[in-house]
């Protein structure tokens, strides 16, 4: 009976995900989703799959990621909202058959095979369904995860000859894919648990044989040697695409904790997990109420799973062969190994629990399926804690109407045109296009999806206000964007209030000139007659015009004092009179000029100068100052990569008053550009 009503409940839960990813997305879409339409749009206009000027973080590659299904629709359509729910519609489609193909290798029944994709078409709430199909990040590291496990059995069950040749193309591609994409994380998501797993499977087969005195006939050997074949070349190709774009370095420089940390992780972890599994309420939401029924029956189904899920693993771990093992092996390392990293290490940033967890959302994916076969299937455990199970399991299967529906249910009020609902994003993104401003600046978390939103006819970047100034933000960003040439005419600052509180309105203007202010509800939209930039220090990474840095009381220091414009050491102070200002310069030669005023007896050195990145580490040029009074100190270098994080640096020793009233920097041009 079940087993009948089941198809019925599966079709309206992709119902309901398609809805939520074409209409209800809108409502809760910013501008990390909006990543994937930029560096399609990218692609599309550089004739580069893998941008030069993009900068990637973490060493993340995106190779044929959920943009490169976006990059084919744009010879048809605009590259707004509809296109990202193009791709996440195909991104849904391809999980849910990775998830069908999963299932198999469980060797389930139908029954619980159906069972378990309700589960994973539901999303199981607002935060899970943001992971899996929303932004679809990690529901795409979950549909590699199952595509490469199915390739793997395929090829260990192939026949000699075509067969088993392409499942050992596949098997090596598949790898490579993932490897090439992040070295780093595929070992921990992907090759650690499939090799562990396959050598499992290899031992266990070389037993058999041995126990009926057969030769063993050696199919995980080959296959193991295909993953390692993929995970060599996936890994050469990373290191070779790294060196031709540019890479931010954020979470790959990870830290271990302390036992309080990892504790204390430990908490968040748990709680995040709930969270996932939409067992946490609402805040001040009623609890005698037919919704704070559900609300109470959701805790406690998330507090079911959270103890029942790793139970169910170490439930279905057997000595023996077949797909089942191999899957379930692999999920017991993937989630082990991940779980350690966020336990023990800085690597997930737990102010945020139900975002931090993600981490964990591809082993989760994988370990309902065996703990619903579990179930289902084995009937393991006794019948309270089993059917309770079942319960929660039977919640999760049915929770699409709450995962896809808010917040649409309490937004149905809003206006709509076509598919596109008038959300206040896409208000802000209308009221930008009819005022004619087709090129600006504003924070990450409003440059990009308001540039989607607008299907590109108003397209904002994301700056960042550092030390009273607006700077490129230039993480999943291109250093295009950036540059003067880039865009000739009227740009635009916006900035809400709160955000315009930091910015040095005098400071910008000294080199902006003045602004014509617009106001649209909370944003303030300062309009300059040209591209700012041309004239704010620091944006041009190729320095195309001279560039003027001034001291003042954002300046960064550690001696010294501000007065007039200029930063004095006073004699018997040591130290660093300015650092920074963390900048970014193109391959090229370069002038950095220093205006300084020196006094004292003479005695020795008065400080010195230079240019450095990597914190220091790296010095590219320097001189002592010597000589006293006022002079201009002009320090060349050159660089054939983009550096990042550039300081300019002034360090007194003390030994007389030392003063800076100014940085310049200038490109010098090559004999080439002489001519």
């Amino acid at each position: 009976m079940i087993q009948r009503w089941l198809p019925l409940l599966l079709g309206i839960n992709i119902l309901l995900l398609a809805f939520y990813l074409v209409v209800d997305y809108q409502l809760v879409y910013h501008s990390d989703s909006a990543v994937k339409n930029l560096l399609a749009q990218e692609i599309v206009d550089t004739g580069q799959y893998f941008p030069r000027d993009w900068n990637y973080v973490n060493g993340d590659l995106w190779v044929l990621n959920t943009h490169t299904f976006i990059i084919p629709l744009l010879r048809f359509m605009h590259n707004g909202f509809l296109a990202h729910a193009a791709s996440d519609l195909i991104s849904a489609a391809v999980i849910l058959y990775g998830s069908w193909l999963l299932t198999g290798l469980l060797e389930q029944s139908r029954l619980a095979r159906l069972l378990g994709m309700a589960v994973i078409s539901a999303g199981m709430s607002l935060i899970m369904a943001e992971h899996i199909y929303g932004q679809a990040a990690y529901g795409s590291l979950y549909y590699m995860a199952c595509f490469l496990l199915f390739a793997y059995w395929s090829l260990t069950q192939a026949r000699q000859g075509r067969q088993r040749l392409l499942w050992s193309a596949a098997t090596v591609a598949l790898t490579a894919l993932v490897f090439w994409t992040n070295p780093q994380r595929a070992l921990l998501f992907y090759a650690l648990p499939l090799l562990t797993a396959g050598g499992l499977q290899h031992w266990l087969e070389r037993r058999a044989a041995r126990t009926a005195s057969q030769r063993p006939q050696g199919r995980h050997a080959w296959a193991i040697a295909m993953v390692v074949l993929g995970l060599v070349i996936g890994t050469l190709l990373s290191v070779y695409t790294l060196k031709q774009v540019n890479n931010n370095l954020g979470l790959t420089l990870i830290r271990w904790l302390d036992f309080n940390g990892m504790a204390r992780n430990l908490l968040a972890v748990i709680n995040g997990v709930a969270c996932l599994f939409d067992g946490v309420p609402h805040g001040n939401g009623k609890v005698v109420s037919l919704a704070g029924a559900y609300a109470s029956l959701r805790v406690v189904g998330a507090l079911l799973l959270i103890g029942m899920l790793p139970w169910g693993l170490y439930r279905s771990l057997q000595l023996e062969r077949g797909p089942r093992q191999l899957v379930v092996v692999f999920a017991c390392v993937s989630f082990a190994a991940n779980l350690f990293m966020m336990l023990t290490t800085t690597l997930a940033d737990m102010s945020s629990p139900e975002a931090s967890v993600r981490y964990l959302v591809p082993s989760l994916l994988t370990m309902l399926p065996i703990l619903i076969g579990m179930l289902v299937d084995q009937g393991a455990g006794k019948p309270l804690p089993r059917w309770a199970g079942i319960g929660a399991i039977a919640l999760l299967a049915t929770s699409a109407p709450t995962s896809y529906l808010y917040p649409y249910n309490e937004a149905r009020h809003l206006p709509r045109h076509g598919l596109i609902l008038a959300t206040p994003d896409q208000q802000l993104a209308d009221f930008l296009k009819q005022q004619g401003l087709r090129y600006g600046y504003a924070t990450f978390w409003n440059a990009g999806k308001l540039t989607v939103l607008s299907g590109g006819a108003a397209q904002v970047r994301p700056v960042v206000v550092e030390r009273g100034l607006p700077q490129p933000n230039r993480k999943l960003s291109s250093n295009r964007w950036y540059m003067p040439q880039t865009w000739q005419g009227e740009t635009y600052l916006m900035l809400r209030d709160a955000e315009l509180a930091h910015l040095n309105r005098a400071l910008l203007d000294s080199y902006a000139g003045q602004p014509r202010l617009l106001r649209y509800q909370d944003v303030n939209i300062l309009i300059y007659p040209h591209n700012l930039a041309a004239v704010v220090p620091g944006w041009d990474i190729q320095v195309q015009q001279p560039q003027h840095y001034k001291m003042d009381e954002h300046t960064l220091h550690q001696r010294g004092a501000i007065v007039d414009g200029v930063m004095t050491v006073q004699p018997g102070e040591e130290g660093n009179l300015h650092f920074g200002p963390m900048r970014m310069l193109a391959p090229g030669a370069y002038a950095v000029s220093f205006d300084v005023d020196t006094e004292g007896d003479g005695q020795g050195e008065f400080g010195a100068l230079d240019v450095a990145t990597q914190g220091g580490a790296k010095i590219h040029v320097r001189q002592p100052v010597i000589a006293a009074g006022k002079q201009r100190i002009t320090l060349r270098f050159d660089t054939d990569r983009t550096l990042d994080m550039v300081e300019f640096r002034a360090f007194s020793t003390g030994r007389g008053r030392f003063s800076l009233s100014g940085i310049d920097i200038e490109r010098i041009p090559t004999a080439l550009e002489k001519q």
